[in-house]
């Protein structure tokens, strides 16, 4: 399956795993435009949560992924991804009150943490190896899209009836995203499960009915070699290249969460309406979509550049993607601070696009990748789930702290704060990050056995050199 060609199936199934990073994408940022709608007031750090609290569902929901996908597998871990989805969404629109809102925003951070885990470690696993970077990284390129639709569809609807905005329309706006999670869950049912995950756990007449359905075959005695070898490695400890690649993609995950990329999407609006940028319209509800679609500038833009890893991380590499994505996120931060600093608040609309351009090509869609790439696929499903649970608690911590960051220091000073932790980034990845396009699965778990993290770094032409070797 290594050097199958990718068809039409292949696509379909990609893009059927990665529709919950659509509802990824438009679940977490429609809260930024449906809150100023919301009837129900919360301040401080109740109003952190309410922006923040799909993110700490999301943590809950990779917990249970953790558990759940390598016993019972991937397929009906995502098909119940769904129809959480599809529940949720309904039930927040539906709210009654402030405490069933943030109830339901939690439990459809659920879906989002659990599908978060196990999304991209699904693609992983059908994919040849020189393609497995893009194809895994239509996740994060669904998420993008989720994010621009949010904006896009909030704004359409807020246009069309300004006067419905604070008892109708937000309420549209957040249901509406159970028409896809409607369309996932009708369609999971048709995918295939991971064929790797078959193998390992030793379902072999399914394993060869879903090789088939990827144009790829083999013999009963390749198989049942295959399976044996899996055996006499199958192993639930915490071994030495688990924790090395626990390691690195622990690290990469805070980073990509506490550099601030989620401040622009969650809180764009509201910065943009406070910065006092744009011209007062007619009506606050028309002076609120103006601010919203400023925001849907900057999804453009998240969506567009994630287009260019898409093309470039199974060509360029993860490791010079992502080295680059930090230094560009660092020059923009820095600019944006001093900018803001000297009273040019159009600055801080500037560092955005910059920071969000160099995030979306080589930070955002890496995470994810390498997170289901790096691990065996006996405990891959673990593994991404436990990768999935660092994200979203520094996603959580930082979605509730930024509020009290801008009362204290201000937009210049946290966008200073957010240049350093990207040094930080950009000089510990220097060190422990090693190249992984072109290598099987297989492969990257043995680079992780026999190379320690501090000459990880040294692997960046694995093709060339056989592995590092």
């Amino acid at each position: 399956m290594d050097t199958k060609k990718v068809n039409r199936f292949y696509w379909i199934i990609t893009v059927l795993a990665a529709i919950g990073g659509f509802l990824f994408g438009y679940d977490t940022s429609v809260i930024a435009i449906a809150s100023v709608f919301v009837p129900f007031k919360y301040t401080g750090l109740v109003y952190g949560y309410e922006i923040a609290s799909a993110s700490l569902g999301a943590a809950i929901g990779a917990l249970i992924a953790y558990f759940y996908t390598d016993r019972y597998g991937r397929k009906s871990l995502l098909i119940l991804d769904a129809a959480i989805y599809t529940i949720s969404a309904i039930a927040a629109a539906l709210s009654f009150n402030g405490l069933w809102l943030l109830f339901w925003r939690t439990v459809i951070g659920i879906a989002i943490g659990a599908d978060s885990a196990v999304a991209t470690a699904y693609i992983t696993e059908y994919a040849p190896k020189d393609r497995r970077g893009s194809l895994g990284i239509m996740q994060q390129w669904m998420i993008t899209i989720g994010i621009l639709g949010s904006y896009l569809i909030g704004s359409a609807v807020l246009f069309v009836a300004p006067s419905l905005a604070y008892t109708l329309g937000w309420r549209v706006i957040m249901g509406i995203a159970a028409i896809p999670a409607i369309i996932g869950l009708i369609f999971r049912f048709a995918m295939p499960e991971s064929p790797r995950w078959l193998l390992v756990s030793g379902k072999i007449e399914k394993f060869k009915e879903v090789i088939r359905r990827f144009n790829a075959d083999a013999s009963d005695e390749e198989i049942y070699k295959a399976f044996e070898e899996v055996k006499r490695s199958l192993s639930y400890k915490l071994d030495t290249p688990t924790k090395r690649a626990l390691m690195v993609v622990g690290l990469w995950m805070i980073f990509q969460q506490i550099t601030g990329i989620n401040v622009p999407f969650y809180y764009g609006p509201t910065i943009i309406l406070n910065l006092g940028i744009l011209p007062k319209a007619t009506s606050p509800v028309f002076t609120e979509v103006n601010s919203v679609l400023a925001a849907s500038v900057l999804a453009v833009i998240n969506t567009a550049a994630t287009y260019i890893a898409f093309r470039y991380i199974d060509r360029v590499g993860r490791r010079r993607l992502g080295l680059s994505a930090y230094l560009g996120m660092l020059i923009f931060d820095l600019l944006g601070g001093f900018l803001v600093m000297n009273g040019v608040l159009i600055g801080a609309l500037i560092a955005f696009a910059g920071f969000i351009v160099f995030f979306a090509y080589g930070v955002g869609g890496t995470g994810w990748l390498i997170q289901a790439e790096y691990f065996k696929t006996e405990v891959r499903g673990k593994m991404a789930a436990i990768i999935a649970i660092i994200d979203w608690l520094a996603n959580f911590a930082i979605t509730e702290v930024f509020p009290l960051m801008l009362s204290s220091i201000g937009l210049a000073g946290s966008m200073f704060v957010f240049a350093s932790l990207d040094a930080i980034a950009l000089i510990t990845f220097y060190f422990i990050l090693p190249e992984t396009k072109s290598v099987s699965l297989e492969e990257v778990v043995e680079i992780f056995n026999r190379t320690p993290v501090s000459k990880l770094k040294d692997l960046r032409v694995m093709k060339r050199d056989n592995v590092g070797e």
